[in-house]
């Protein structure tokens, strides 16, 4: 599957998907991510591991019990301060769209607009896509049919069904 059918494709089911799987998606790819920033914390002394976990049981929460969009724009405010610049770090692409996708959540949580769960799949695929890059230099049908790329949004495309 190349890039262009993946975006198109999970772009329309992401669309169509009922609110709580839209948010079940979000949650699981935050929690996938989630690795990444916390290695990116230990590496580098910096950042809040625990605040990103914390906001992901916050969304699992809300999912459930709902809150006011105040405290979601609260926690929005909480993961900024701790969202890696990455001309302050060589390496922090991955912790960057860790915090993204929490971000993203958060927004769509706040709005209900599909567009939110698109960038948070897309979140994972970028990531997946700088570590393809990290290791060869490759061109877009290479990366179509890289395995770890292809695991990442047939992964992507069951949370959206």
């Amino acid at each position: 599957m190349t890039y262009q059918e993946f975006t198109k494709r999970f772009k329309l089911q992401t669309e169509s998907l009922s609110y709580h799987k839209q948010v079940d998606l979000a949650i699981s790819v935050c929690k996938r991510l989630f690795f990444d920033y916390q290695k990116f914390a230990e590496d580098n002394s910096w950042g809040n591991p625990d605040l990103i976990f914390d906001t992901i049981k916050f969304i699992e929460d809300f999912k459930e019990l709902g809150a006011e969009k105040n405290l979601l724009r609260e926690q929005i405010n909480k993961i900024v301060t701790i969202t890696p610049d990455t001309d302050d770090f060589g390496d922090a692409s991955y912790a960057l769209n860790s915090c993204v996708a929490v971000c993203e959540t958060l927004d769509f949580l706040t709005d209900h607009k599909a567009e939110h769960i698109y960038a948070i799949g897309t979140c994972l695929t970028d990531i997946i896509d700088f570590k393809i890059h990290e290791n060869n230099v490759l061109v877009e049908n290479e990366i179509d049919k890289n395995p770890e790329m292809i695991a990442a949004r047939k992964y992507l495309l069951e949370l959206s069904r």
